[in-house]
Protein backbone atom coordinates (compact mmCIF):
# COMPACT_ATOMS: atom_id res chain seq x y z
CA UNK A 1 0.00 0.00 0.00
CA UNK A 2 3.04 2.11 0.85
CA UNK A 3 4.96 1.80 -2.33
CA UNK A 4 1.11 2.61 -4.48
CA UNK A 5 0.96 5.44 -2.29
CA UNK A 6 4.96 6.11 -3.15
CA UNK A 7 4.65 5.64 -6.51
CA UNK A 8 1.13 8.05 -6.91
CA UNK A 9 2.78 10.63 -5.34
CA UNK A 10 5.80 10.17 -7.47
CA UNK A 11 3.39 10.69 -10.90
CA UNK A 12 2.08 13.63 -9.62
CA UNK A 13 4.95 15.57 -8.43
CA UNK A 14 6.77 14.59 -12.09
CA UNK A 15 3.50 15.64 -13.94
CA UNK A 16 2.76 19.07 -11.81
CA UNK A 17 6.39 19.63 -12.92
CA UNK A 18 6.01 19.04 -16.36
CA UNK A 19 2.96 21.10 -16.34
CA UNK A 20 4.69 24.10 -14.91
CA UNK A 21 7.26 24.24 -17.95
CA UNK A 22 4.94 23.88 -21.20
CA UNK A 23 2.36 26.43 -21.87
CA UNK A 24 -0.80 26.53 -21.44
CA UNK A 25 -0.60 23.21 -19.24
CA UNK A 26 -2.05 24.43 -16.11
CA UNK A 27 -5.13 23.38 -17.71
CA UNK A 28 -4.49 20.26 -17.32
CA UNK A 29 -4.80 20.31 -13.54
CA UNK A 30 -7.51 22.97 -13.42
CA UNK A 31 -10.98 21.39 -11.12
CA UNK A 32 -14.32 22.63 -11.64
CA UNK A 33 -14.36 25.56 -9.70
CA UNK A 34 -10.69 26.95 -11.32
CA UNK A 35 -12.47 26.38 -14.83
CA UNK A 36 -15.32 28.26 -13.35
CA UNK A 37 -13.43 30.46 -11.91
CA UNK A 38 -11.49 31.22 -15.16
CA UNK A 39 -14.64 31.68 -17.23
CA UNK A 40 -14.79 28.45 -19.06
CA UNK A 41 -17.89 26.72 -20.24
CA UNK A 42 -18.55 22.72 -19.25
CA UNK A 43 -20.20 20.76 -22.23
CA UNK A 44 -21.57 17.72 -20.42
CA UNK A 45 -21.85 15.56 -24.08
CA UNK A 46 -18.60 16.30 -25.06
CA UNK A 47 -16.51 16.26 -21.63
CA UNK A 48 -15.07 19.55 -21.98
CA UNK A 49 -14.49 23.11 -20.86
CA UNK A 50 -13.73 25.51 -23.45
CA UNK A 51 -13.36 29.51 -23.26
CA UNK A 52 -13.79 31.24 -26.45
CA UNK A 53 -12.83 35.14 -26.96
CA UNK A 54 -13.83 37.06 -30.46
CA UNK A 55 -12.94 40.43 -31.02
CA UNK A 56 -16.72 41.72 -30.66
CA UNK A 57 -15.77 45.68 -31.67
CA UNK A 58 -15.09 43.72 -35.12
CA UNK A 59 -18.30 42.33 -34.77
CA UNK A 60 -19.72 45.55 -34.65
CA UNK A 61 -18.05 47.18 -37.27
CA UNK A 62 -18.65 44.76 -39.57
CA UNK A 63 -22.49 44.63 -39.14
CA UNK A 64 -22.04 48.59 -39.49
CA UNK A 65 -20.08 48.08 -42.78
CA UNK A 66 -22.71 45.83 -44.38
CA UNK A 67 -25.54 48.38 -43.60
CA UNK A 68 -22.99 51.26 -45.27
CA UNK A 69 -22.30 48.49 -48.34
CA UNK A 70 -18.56 48.81 -47.29
CA UNK A 71 -16.05 46.37 -47.04
CA UNK A 72 -16.23 44.69 -43.78
CA UNK A 73 -12.85 42.52 -41.81
CA UNK A 74 -13.05 39.32 -42.43
CA UNK A 75 -10.43 38.16 -41.23
CA UNK A 76 -10.02 37.16 -37.40
CA UNK A 77 -8.77 39.84 -34.86
CA UNK A 78 -5.41 38.95 -33.89
CA UNK A 79 -6.06 38.55 -30.59
CA UNK A 80 -9.43 35.91 -31.04
CA UNK A 81 -8.31 32.78 -29.75
CA UNK A 82 -10.07 29.01 -28.42
CA UNK A 83 -8.88 27.14 -25.84
CA UNK A 84 -11.25 23.59 -25.21
CA UNK A 85 -9.65 21.38 -22.66
CA UNK A 86 -10.96 17.33 -23.07
CA UNK A 87 -11.43 15.15 -20.13
CA UNK A 88 -11.11 12.15 -19.52
CA UNK A 89 -12.68 9.53 -17.30
CA UNK A 90 -12.43 10.24 -13.23
CA UNK A 91 -12.28 13.91 -14.18
CA UNK A 92 -8.50 13.68 -15.49
CA UNK A 93 -7.67 15.94 -18.72
CA UNK A 94 -6.75 14.35 -21.75
CA UNK A 95 -5.65 17.17 -23.90
CA UNK A 96 -5.31 21.43 -24.54
CA UNK A 97 -6.12 22.74 -27.45
CA UNK A 98 -5.40 26.11 -28.25
CA UNK A 99 -6.36 27.77 -31.61
CA UNK A 100 -5.16 31.55 -32.05
CA UNK A 101 -4.30 33.94 -34.42
CA UNK A 102 -1.02 35.94 -33.18
CA UNK A 103 2.29 35.34 -34.85
CA UNK A 104 4.03 36.61 -32.14
CA UNK A 105 2.31 33.94 -30.02
CA UNK A 106 3.59 31.12 -32.54
CA UNK A 107 7.17 31.86 -32.47
CA UNK A 108 7.46 32.07 -28.45
CA UNK A 109 5.45 28.51 -28.73
CA UNK A 110 7.93 27.39 -31.58
CA UNK A 111 10.75 28.50 -29.77
CA UNK A 112 10.03 26.66 -27.14
CA UNK A 113 9.67 23.51 -29.11
CA UNK A 114 12.80 24.08 -30.51
CA UNK A 115 14.90 24.74 -27.45
CA UNK A 116 13.05 22.13 -25.21
CA UNK A 117 11.20 19.49 -27.79
CA UNK A 118 12.30 15.89 -27.69
CA UNK A 119 12.71 14.03 -30.97
CA UNK A 120 11.21 17.69 -33.08
CA UNK A 121 9.97 16.42 -36.51
CA UNK A 122 8.62 19.30 -38.89
CA UNK A 123 6.16 18.18 -41.79
CA UNK A 124 4.44 20.70 -44.38
CA UNK A 125 1.67 19.74 -46.56
CA UNK A 126 0.07 22.44 -48.73
CA UNK A 127 -0.53 25.36 -46.73
CA UNK A 128 0.14 23.77 -43.15
CA UNK A 129 2.92 23.17 -41.66
CA UNK A 130 3.37 21.15 -38.02
CA UNK A 131 5.63 21.05 -35.11
CA UNK A 132 5.40 17.76 -32.97
CA UNK A 133 7.90 17.14 -30.19
CA UNK A 134 7.79 15.08 -27.03
CA UNK A 135 7.78 16.91 -23.36
CA UNK A 136 8.64 14.31 -20.60
CA UNK A 137 5.03 12.60 -20.38
CA UNK A 138 3.14 15.02 -22.98
CA UNK A 139 2.87 15.24 -26.83
CA UNK A 140 2.97 18.49 -28.48
CA UNK A 141 1.83 19.75 -31.97
CA UNK A 142 2.12 23.31 -33.10
CA UNK A 143 0.10 23.84 -36.70
CA UNK A 144 0.10 26.75 -38.64
CA UNK A 145 -2.21 26.68 -41.11
CA UNK A 146 -2.42 29.57 -43.74
CA UNK A 147 -6.33 30.65 -44.94
CA UNK A 148 -6.27 32.55 -48.42
CA UNK A 149 -10.32 34.80 -48.70
CA UNK A 150 -11.43 35.33 -51.97
CA UNK A 151 -13.90 37.90 -52.32
CA UNK A 152 -16.04 40.64 -54.28
CA UNK A 153 -15.83 43.70 -52.87
CA UNK A 154 -17.69 46.88 -53.57
CA UNK A 155 -17.74 48.54 -56.90
CA UNK A 156 -15.67 51.11 -57.82
CA UNK A 157 -16.38 54.88 -58.45
CA UNK A 158 -17.93 54.40 -61.62
CA UNK A 159 -20.19 51.39 -60.68
CA UNK A 160 -18.75 49.55 -63.51
CA UNK A 161 -16.49 47.15 -61.99
CA UNK A 162 -16.18 45.09 -59.04
CA UNK A 163 -12.75 44.62 -57.28
CA UNK A 164 -11.50 41.27 -56.94
CA UNK A 165 -9.75 40.55 -53.49
CA UNK A 166 -7.78 37.88 -52.21
CA UNK A 167 -6.76 38.07 -48.36
CA UNK A 168 -4.91 35.54 -45.87
CA UNK A 169 -4.60 34.77 -42.75
CA UNK A 170 -2.94 32.35 -40.78
CA UNK A 171 -4.16 30.43 -37.95
CA UNK A 172 -2.43 28.43 -35.36
CA UNK A 173 -2.53 25.95 -33.43
CA UNK A 174 -1.15 24.05 -30.40
CA UNK A 175 -2.04 20.95 -28.83
CA UNK A 176 -0.86 19.30 -25.46
CA UNK A 177 -1.65 15.05 -25.14
CA UNK A 178 -1.41 13.35 -22.32
CA UNK A 179 -1.58 9.50 -21.66
CA UNK A 180 -4.80 10.30 -20.28
CA UNK A 181 -7.34 8.48 -22.67
CA UNK A 182 -10.38 11.06 -23.50
CA UNK A 183 -13.82 9.78 -22.87
CA UNK A 184 -17.15 11.64 -23.37
CA UNK A 185 -21.06 10.51 -24.60
CA UNK A 186 -20.05 12.22 -27.76
CA UNK A 187 -17.13 9.89 -28.49
CA UNK A 188 -18.54 7.17 -26.97
CA UNK A 189 -21.72 7.20 -29.46
CA UNK A 190 -19.18 8.13 -32.11
CA UNK A 191 -17.41 4.94 -31.62
CA UNK A 192 -20.67 2.42 -31.14
CA UNK A 193 -21.43 3.85 -34.90
CA UNK A 194 -18.08 2.90 -36.27
CA UNK A 195 -18.39 -0.63 -34.59
CA UNK A 196 -21.78 -0.80 -36.08
CA UNK A 197 -20.65 -0.53 -39.15
CA UNK A 198 -17.66 -2.33 -39.07
CA UNK A 199 -19.87 -5.56 -38.21
CA UNK A 200 -21.63 -4.66 -41.03
CA UNK A 201 -18.69 -5.12 -43.24
CA UNK A 202 -19.94 -1.80 -44.77
CA UNK A 203 -16.29 -0.21 -43.61
CA UNK A 204 -14.59 1.90 -46.30
CA UNK A 205 -10.91 1.40 -46.76
CA UNK A 206 -8.84 4.53 -46.56
CA UNK A 207 -6.02 5.15 -48.83
CA UNK A 208 -3.58 3.85 -46.84
CA UNK A 209 -5.10 1.05 -45.91
CA UNK A 210 -5.54 0.46 -49.68
CA UNK A 211 -1.33 0.15 -50.18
Amino acid sequence: MKKVLLMTIAFCVAFVANAQDVPYSKYLSFNKQEFKENHFKYNDETNTWSLNKTNGLNVTLNILCIIADAEEEIRPATNDYSIVVQMGRDEHAANVYVRFYDDETYHKLLTFLIDNGQNLIETSSGKLIKHQAFYGDFSLELNMEQHIISRTSSRTADYKTVKNVDESYNEYTFIINTSVEPWSEYLEKQAAKKAKRDAKGKKKQSIDELM
